[in-house]
C-alpha cells in the first residue's frame, strides 16, 4: 500500500466515523464498544503501516513454519 491510499482511506474512515456518530448515540453499549474497537484496531494497523512498522501476520507464520513442516511430513 502506498501512502496516498493509506491517507485517503484514513480520511474516509474518519468521515464515516463522524457521520455514524449520530446513529451511535442510540445504539446499545455493546455495539458502541464493538464499533470503537474495530475503529481503534483499524487506525492502529494503518498507522503502523504508514510508519513502515512490520505487522505480524498469521499467513507469514503458516508459510514459514507450518508449510515446510507439513511438506516434510508428507514427503513432498
Amino acid at each position: 500500500m502506498n501512502n496516498i491510499f493509506i491517507l485517503s482511506f484514513l480520511f474516509i474512515m474518519i468521515a464515516s466515523l463522524l457521520m455514524d456518530r449520530k446513529v451511535l448515540k442510540h445504539q446499545k453499549g455493546s455495539v458502541k464498544v464493538a464499533y470503537g474497537l474495530i475503529t481503534f484496531v483499524t487506525s492502529v494497523l494503518f498507522f503502523t503501516k504508514y510508519l513502515h512498522i512490520p505487522i505480524p501476520m498469521p499467513s507469514r507464520f503458516f508459510i514459514h513454519t507450518v508449510s515446510p513442516w507439513f511438506s516434510h511430513l508428507t514427503g513432498i
